[in-house]
């Protein structure tokens, strides 16, 4: 019998049984998915997640940060420049709808993976283990043939994309490192040299392994960016122009070159599984407020305040990075400094998302020395992003085209066709209103895709004057 505060769904899913792997299964069987509203019940479904090795477990605190600087990157400097294409209006009120879409997308991955979890009494799923996962088990089984292109083709997606923002996570680092240098010695060197340099600190740092000792230095690098945004704030603010000086709507024909700087400066779907995986209590991280809802509000919140000032003051003149409007006083180098530190303890966080993929691809080749296999892979990795950045040190431009691809990919087209397929047995049919807003989601992201490159495209024109 159920209640007002106890209503229960139930649903029967036929699933394989496996010895541990998605895609090798023995024997089938059908299961009764049961959810339940009330909190006791509810706890039935996170039995799985009770294999899990809590030792090095993340806590909800932890998490939050985690989630905060996964999302508050650099990219928030180019707000201002974004609201320039925006006005002030639309530029307030789309950040909130980027916000609540990023926000939306990442909801539907964990609940998806955190459903198959259950379903497959697996302790976590990882991105790609849960996109295959979804077309093995989802829409009756039509689509099983197609999982494992599925996992790999997000898998390639990911690896590019998040590998690339890793470069240029280096190259930026070495970039705020030369400009401070050079404006207090008045020496120049090849900014190779800077990032031949970084080696020795981003070889040991790249090689944490556990999200739980990650979190100071997520803890600092928040810290450290939020100090570069007062300190910027406190410039931007500063004998600020009337508002009516400014716009408030922008032609529709710029709007696109808008959402899409929102997009991927917001978007951070590829550490979203490695966070909630590490977490001690993972059915925390959805809900109201959960560490998402909280995480993203803090993010939205940061995005508004600087990108209404920052185009404030600086108007349609606001550069692609606020700081590059900043004086060059000893203030404006501290920001400098703070945004190089931020962004250099972020690298590891983003690296987890490149080695997610290689290491689930070959860790079964390296059984018998598992540990020493995959530290040595994982070192592999920070050399290989250092000496791309060396071999081509202006190489943003074209990172950019791929991360306008991969950001829309991965945080809004995969997102949108996990929860139509996983559910399309739940009568998610074509008059059900979520497969008409996956659909509206699919156009979003094709919008950002075409805009995001044609921006990017633009930008590499320019950078290698073709």
């Amino acid at each position: 019998m159920t209640t007002m505060d106890q209503q229960k769904t139930t649903r029967t899913i036929t699933i394989s049984q496996s010895n541990g792997s998605i895609d090798e299964f023995n024997t089938s069987s059908t299961i009764e998915l049961t959810t339940y509203s009330s909190p006791e019940n509810k706890q039935k479904e996170n039995e799985a997640y009770e294999q899990r090795d809590l030792t090095k477990a993340t806590s909800d605190v932890g998490s939050v940060l985690h989630v905060i600087k996964s999302s508050l990157g650099s990219g928030i400097l180019a707000i201002p420049n974004g609201f320039s294409h925006s006005g002030i209006l639309v530029g307030i009120l789309g950040t909130v709808f980027v916000g609540i879409l990023c926000t939306h997308t990442t909801y539907l991955v964990v609940k998806c993976a955190q459903d198959l979890c259950y379903m497959l009494k697996k302790p976590s799923l990882c991105y790609a283990e849960a996109f295959e996962a979804t077309f093995y088990h989802g829409a009756g089984g039509k689509l099983r043939k197609y999982s494992k292109l599925a996992r790999k083709s997000l898998d390639i997606f990911q690896f590019i994309t998040y590998y690339g923002l890793n470069t240029i996570y280096v190259i930026l680092v070495a970039n705020s490192l030369q400009e401070v240098l050079e404006h207090q010695l008045h020496y120049h060197i090849n900014i190779r040299y800077y990032i031949l340099f970084l080696t020795i600190f981003l070889l040991p740092y790249g090689q944490i392994r556990h999200m739980k000792y990650l979190v100071p230095f997520s803890a600092l690098a928040n810290g450290l960016l939020i100090v570069g945004l007062i300190i910027t704030l406190y410039y931007i603010t500063q004998d600020l122009p009337p508002i009516s000086s400014r716009k408030f709507t922008a032609p529709v024909t710029e709007l696109p070159l808008f959402l899409s700087v929102l997009l991927l400066g917001m978007e951070g779907i590829g550490t979203i599984m490695p966070i909630e995986n590490a977490m001690k209590t993972p059915h925390h991280f959805l809900g109201c407020p959960g560490v998402l809802n909280i995480s993203m509000s803090v993010v939205v919140g940061f995005f508004i305040v600087i990108g209404f000032f920052g185009y404030l003051k600086y108007g349609d003149g606001a550069a692609g990075s606020i700081t590059f409007n900043l004086p060059h006083d000893w203030l404006a180098e501290a920001v400098k400094i703070c945004v190089g530190l931020a962004i250099f303890f972020t690298y590891t966080l983003q690296l987890t998302a490149s080695i997610e993929v290689v290491w689930n691809n070959v860790k079964h080749r390296y059984t018998s020395c598992e540990d020493r296999a995959y530290y040595t892979i994982r070192g592999l990795l920070i050399i290989g992003s250092i000496l791309i950045a060396v071999a081509v040190p202006n190489l943003a431009p074209v990172i950019s085209l791929i991360g306008a691809i991969g950001f829309a990919t991965l945080g809004v087209t995969i997102p949108a066709i996990m929860e139509t397929v996983l559910y399309w047995e739940d009568g998610l049919g074509r008059y059900n209103w979520k497969l008409w807003k996956n659909i509206l989601l699919l156009i979003i992201s094709l919008i950002a895709m075409v805009t995001g490159s044609i921006t990017s495209i633009i930008e590499i024109i320019k950078e290698y004057k073709l």
